[in-house]
């Protein structure tokens, strides 16, 4: 698995905002209200994902904030961040109870034993087992978002490669 699928994209460093580090920040979802100073951030660095921790967090919209990462305190460094994206792993984001799954409609499926499943067609949030909705040779199949069927995010290839259980294609494709 490539070290970025490990991550999902929580948002965009627009820009600068001042001469002491200051960067605008604007987020995919609404999620960035539950982010936590305690734990870091990731922003994808010569290929590699390089921690950062936030040391101000300052919501601006809906949608931007101002932040302040540790050790970036002038406009110079903060400059070297712009135009990059603030990934979050996997598992701290799915925990964030605004993530929209609907940002994953159009994404590719495939499943590690399966192969190829199809494209998600929808996020059906159903209370305590939310699923998307696969096409499959004009079949649905529902999967749930659970991240221990989740092997890998592909966002830049929307590809979502699942670990489903044993039996569950079967079970929509002989059904």
């Amino acid at each position: 698995m490539k070290t970025a699928e490990k991550y999902l994209l929580f948002g965009n460093i627009l820009k600068t905002f001042g001469k002491n580090g200051e960067l605008i920040v604007k987020f995919d979802s609404q999620a960035f209200s539950d982010i936590n100073l305690e734990e870091p951030v990731f922003i994808i660095i010569d290929g590699l994902p390089v921690p950062f921790y936030l040391k101000i967090f300052d919501e601006r919209s809906n949608n931007r904030a101002l932040v302040i990462f540790e050790n970036i305190e002038t406009e110079k460094l903060a400059k070297q961040l712009v135009g990059m994206q603030i990934l979050l792993p996997y598992k701290k984001q799915t925990a964030c109870k605004d993530f929209n799954l609907n940002r994953f409609e159009g994404f590719h499926a495939t499943d590690i034993h399966a192969g190829n499943i199809g494209i998600i067609t929808e996020f059906l949030d159903f209370p305590n087992n939310p699923c998307f909705c696969i096409i499959h040779n004009d079949k649905e199949i529902l999967v749930p978002v659970n991240e221990d069927f989740i092997e890998s995010i592909d966002e830049k290839s929307k590809i979502i490669n699942f670990n489903l259980p044993e039996g569950l294609i079967d079970f929509y494709m002989n059904g």
